[in-house]
């Protein structure tokens, strides 16, 4: 395990601490614009697609499962409630988000993910054509890049609804502030 570990490119442990850094983020309550719901859905996807992309570029079958995947987290993620305490700020046009630990949890688990795929492949060559585990692999990283994009998208649903109503889930935009 130390030779896998110390034969990583030292960028690698760059982009887990720059991945750490967002999901800690995530963890304390923020004061969101509407544009910046877009950042860590944005992130996630990309990092979901990059990595899939080696893996369902020569097969089109994995490259829809990946997508039906991310299609049916992200509606399941756009149905979610809002967590306690989400209001909408009307004053600063800002949604008040509540911390959450479970952003960071995906996180981790997508970046682990890729760093054993990655290693898999290198230890076991014949990883790279055996479907199954490429499908299942393929739709855990569209689902957890759906879920991401689905909560944002109810988020910002949330503040259409706010900005027209001046509430969010019956709490007075004013009392969020």
């Amino acid at each position: 395990m130390l030779e896998i570990l110390s034969h990583t490119p030292p960028w690698v442990w760059a982009l887990l601490a720059a991945l750490a850094a967002l999901g800690l983020r995530q963890t304390r309550t923020q004061r969101l614009a509407r544009a910046r719901l877009a950042v860590l859905p944005a992130v996630m996807l990309a990092l979901g697609l990059n990595a899939s992309w080696s893996s369902f570029s020569a097969h089109p079958p994995l490259a829809a499962a990946w997508l039906g995947a991310f299609l049916l987290a992200a509606q399941a993620g756009r149905g979610w409630r809002a967590p306690a305490g989400t209001a909408w700020d009307a004053d600063a046009a800002r949604l008040v988000v509540p911390g959450s630990w479970l952003p960071l949890a995906l996180i981790l688990v997508v970046f682990c993910l890729r760093y054993g795929i990655s290693v898999g492949f290198v230890l076991n060559p014949g990883w790279r054509d055996a479907l199954a585990l490429l499908a299942g692999v393929s739709m855990l990283y569209g689902a957890i890049g759906g879920v991401f994009v689905g909560r944002a998208l109810g988020l910002w649903a949330l503040t259409q609804h706010a900005t027209m109503s001046g509430d969010v889930l019956g709490v007075d935009a004013r009392a969020a502030g």
